[in-house]
């Protein structure tokens, strides 16, 4: 399980440093404090051989541009001299050092001792270099871009290395048809009613389903099944959510803004799916939210049988863009939501 992340210099994040995570971590503050930022460096670190994510986290926030000056948005204050720097402890000490460069060359050796010195350079040509190690033995890949052309793409990967850690990161945005493959592997597995029992939050009467022409129909009692996409938002997330921690089995998952598609009155049920989806799949959890009612609902789905899975952690940033996490237990997050202190 992931213990510990070091973030430097990444997006509006100048320096964090958080510890102690859980089985179920959820994190919680105002707009803009750094919780996605947050989610995406942990994504980031989970996946440290692969130059794409930085884009790919980019395009989960609706930005899909891929020229000069856009490569500079992940760096602290656009300044690209100074690298991106994540450390994770999980286990083992993942180690990521994210920089940028202009000129890139034909033949480049990705070998880290021959990796700064570029020859044979191809002028204009730019993009991002991942150093990476790993219980201290280095690694590096790269991203290339041609500037006639951002359909361009090389991607150097080191033969090295081979990530076996599984993380999933959900958006907002989340697209429902990236859960189709998840879900045959459930129902192949005749594990249907895991998915069965997390939309019956929604609606009580479903019994089971099934996939035609890559469509998911739901049995809710009347004469024909009906396609899940008409049971609306919730229903759909709840089978992306349930469908990704199968697939993140002893890996992690990343949900950013739990509450989005869901009416306040199910979260504490929610909840409590999921936790016990996680603890049954061996799935670390890291999820935000700026929703009081998903901090009620996790509190008091937690109670008992999961208090001592569950950690809560408010994030401030402060006026130099240090990220600061404030843990909190079941009992202090039960005083401040009954206080009402800072939690919107």
């Amino acid at each position: 399980m992931f213990e510990r992340i070091i973030i430097e210099r990444f997006r509006g994040i100048r320096y964090a440093c958080i510890e102690n995570f859980g089985r179920v971590n959820l994190f919680f503050g105002k707009n803009n404090c750094g919780k996605s930022s947050l989610l995406e460096s942990l994504f980031l670190a989970s996946g440290l051989s692969n130059p794409l994510l930085p884009f790919q986290i980019n395009l989960m926030r609706g930005y899909g541009k891929f020229q000069l000056n856009d490569m500079r948005l992940d760096f602290y204050n656009l300044d690209t001299t100074q690298p991106i720097h994540i450390q994770l402890e999980n286990g083992e000490t993942r180690d990521l050092s994210i920089s940028f460069f202009e000129q890139s060359s034909d033949t480049v050796s990705i070998q880290p001792d021959a990796a700064s010195s570029l020859s044979n350079v191809a002028e204009g040509n730019y993009g991002l270099k991942f150093d990476f190690k790993v219980n201290g033995v280095p690694y590096a890949s790269q991203l290339r871009f041609n500037p006639k052309d951002t359909n361009d793409v090389t991607r150097v990967l080191d033969n090295n290395y081979s990530e076996a850690l599984r993380c999933t990161y959900l958006s907002p945005k989340y697209d429902f048809n990236a859960s189709i493959q998840g879900l045959k592997n459930v129902q192949q597995n005749k594990d249907e009613h895991f998915i069965v029992e997390g939309l019956k939050l929604i609606e009580p009467r479903i019994t089971d389903f099934i996939f035609t022409d890559n469509e998911m129909l739901v049995d809710v009692g009347l004469g024909k099944r009906i396609p899940v996409n008409m049971m609306g938002d919730g229903a759909r997330k709840i089978v992306s959510l349930l469908t990704a921690i199968y697939d993140c089995k002893d890996g992690a998952l990343l949900v950013d803004e739990i509450s989005n598609g869901f009416h306040y009155s199910v979260m504490c049920d929610l909840w409590k799916v999921l936790i016990n989806a996680a603890v049954r799949n061996n799935t670390q959890l890291f999820v935000t939210t700026h929703d009081i009612d998903s901090i009620r609902g996790l509190r008091d789905a937690a109670k008992g049988e999961y208090s001592n899975l569950v950690t809560a952690f408010k994030l401030l940033r402060t006026s130099d863009d240090e990220l600061k996490a404030y843990h909190y237990s079941l009992e202090s997050l039960d005083y401040s939501i009954n206080q009402e202190i800072e939690v919107r």
